[in-house]
């Protein structure tokens, strides 16, 4: 299968060039640093320290490493990978000082060898979903050893790769150990492969800050969160009353910022009034967009309910609830959680998030809660007590960092 699978990518190398040019030209992607998908660096190496390789695919993933980059940046230099432009801006931004970053290779088999041949990493670390199988197959003949964190499978990815159930378990079998995200995974992944499969809990959950208590006053204020392609539009169609009738402030803080001209334009289409927060002077308008990194803890701080994106469209799967519970947010998200199923579940069964079928029925929860406040403090406070739950054993984590390092 590996060898059909090379005879395929080789042959897309021109399709691969083509598409690379184009991302170029729409600035999707870095003109200074394209050379580095080819698996060249564009910055010098430090011999001094051995390094620890963590692979993560955007931004969420990256976000998860933390505990790891704190704990391990002074033992090792620690080379990051992403694939995305906006990861990359966001490692820059506030871990340059920490780790390297580096765009990973497209998954072309003298690429990869390029990559590898000047890195030279002692340990890796590869984070989630995004597996490559050229790149693994170059890591487990040098013998580099390699761990799978936070591994997942989505159930529609779990159909699709049990039709070529013995290329999924030869892509498995390079790492040397393998971590499942949830337990569902790991019956997945178990299914799929019959290989040994461990579970210490959510990696993105590890840095979870617990918090005893928050002082929420009604402030008639609501983050749209973590929103993807279409659901601004709609989710602001179904409050767009709401908002008026009781004097709502909005947030909007979009996955990708890059989005930020489609939604400025969906919103005149709605005679909506909006800033920038980048700006400083939002004071006169109802809907503020977030249009910066790094910003989202204090709004969640502020928000009364937050609406968590990605939940609303088949093809993503949802975004942590517990960022906005750990500060006493009522959280409304959609049905499609595909990658947090088991938080969903427990956190419904605690009385401690919403989750609805249809962008309509934000409307009505919200108007609900705003004619409720006894309700709305008993969501709040729930949220934040699930979210102070011990969800990932690190210590287990370290534990076999450091194992397979010596």
């Amino acid at each position: 299968m590996l060898k059909i699978y090379n005879f395929v990518i080789t042959f897309l190398i021109p399709l691969i060039l083509i598409n690379l040019f184009i991302r170029i030209i729409r600035k999707k992607e870095d003109s200074n640093r394209f050379i580095e998908r080819f698996g060249k660096p564009t910055v010098k190496k430090n011999n001094d320290k051995k390094i620890l390789w963590i692979h993560a695919a955007s931004i969420g993933e990256f976000k998860s490493a933390d505990l790891i980059i704190e704990r391990y940046c002074k033992v090792f230099n620690i080379l990051v990978t992403t694939t995305t432009k906006s990861s990359a801006y966001y490692v820059n931004e506030f871990y340059k000082d920490k780790v390297i970053h580096q765009f990973i290779p497209f998954d072309v088999s003298f690429w990869c060898s390029n990559f590898l041949n000047f890195w030279k990493p002692t340990l890796i670390l590869w984070i989630e979903s995004d597996v490559w199988p050229n790149m693994l197959n170059k890591i487990k003949k040098r013998n580099i050893k390699c761990l799978y964190l936070n591994a997942r499978i989505s159930p529609n990815s779990f159909k699709k790769w049990k039709k070529v159930k013995k290329f999924y378990k030869s892509l498995l079998k390079n790492f040397d150990k393998i971590f499942a995200q949830s337990t569902d995974d790991k019956k997945r992944i178990f299914e799929l492969t019959n290989l040994e499969i461990d579970y210490i809990g959510n990696l993105k959950l590890a840095n979870n800050k617990k918090k005893i208590t928050i002082n929420k006053n009604k402030s008639n204020k609501l983050l749209i969160a973590s929103t993807h392609s279409n659901e601004e539009k709609n989710i602001i169609k179904s409050i767009k009353q709401t908002i008026s009738k009781y004097n709502l402030k909005i947030y909007i803080a979009p996955r990708h910022p890059e989005r930020i001209d489609t939604i400025k334009n969906e919103l005149k289409e709605e005679d909506l009034n909006f800033s920038l927060e980048s700006k400083k002077i939002y004071d006169d308008n109802d809907i503020v967009i977030i249009d910066s990194f790094g910003k989202l803890d204090q709004y969640f701080k502020i928000s009364d309910m937050v609406i968590l994106g990605g939940s609303y469209f088949k093809n993503i799967g949802g975004h942590n609830p517990l960022e906005p519970a750990s500060y006493g947010c009522v959280v409304i998200s959609g049905k499609y959680v595909d990658n947090w199923t088991n938080i969903y579940e427990d956190m419904v069964k605690a009385s401690s998030c919403i989750l609805v079928s249809k962008f309509e029925e934000i409307d009505l929860k919200i108007n609900e809660l705003l004619n409720n406040v006894v309700e709305m403090k008993k969501l709040q406070n729930n949220a934040l007590k699930f979210s102070n739950k011990t969800f990932f054993e690190k210590e287990k984590l370290f534990k076999n960092i450091e194992l397979h390092v010596n």
